[in-house]
């Protein structure tokens, strides 16, 4: 028998972590959001019931109304299929919103990448990510999911 240990802090974070990036639009003024996860199936939930709240929203995405309306919400969402399905339907019907998957390693490599950055990044991200969902619900819903620029 295992126990979790009661700081969660003190668990070893994992060789990687995915990261979703949502593109709102060409504006270069309009921060994309970025979503820290360690599973890609929850970051892709995640990332579609972000967009899917703002097109709801939103009167800003030009046939937002139609695609929410041709496309099943996030409560029929019962495989991480599904998920993947409304998001490549999204990619299809519209250049913006946008979204990206990134898997980002934590540790060494001679790749060129800045991991001391990198780290420190994902690992507050990831903490923001890990609080908000130990909050109460009415809480996130109101707050919505972590979110950060992603600047240099």
């Amino acid at each position: 028998m295992t126990s979790e240990p009661a700081d969660r802090s003190q668990m070893p974070l994992p060789r990687s972590l995915w990261l979703g990036v949502i593109v709102w639009s060409d504006d270069s003024e309009v921060e994309p959001t970025v979503i820290a996860d360690r599973s890609p199936v929850s970051l892709a939930r995640t990332m579609a019931v972000t967009i899917h709240e703002m097109l709801e929203d939103s009167e800003a995405f030009a046939g937002a109304t139609e695609f929410l309306q041709s496309n099943p919400p996030p409560q029929d969402w019962v495989e991480p299929r599904d998920v993947d399905d409304w998001l490549e339907a999204l990619r299809e019907a519209t250049p913006h919103p946008s979204f990206s998957f990134h898997q980002v390693p934590l540790a060494g490599g001679a790749d060129g990448t800045n991991h001391t950055f990198v780290n420190r990044y994902l690992e507050q991200a990831l903490r923001e990510r890990e609080q908000a969902l130990v909050e109460e619900p009415s809480i996130r819903t109101s707050e919505g999911p972590a979110t950060m620029p992603l600047e240099r």
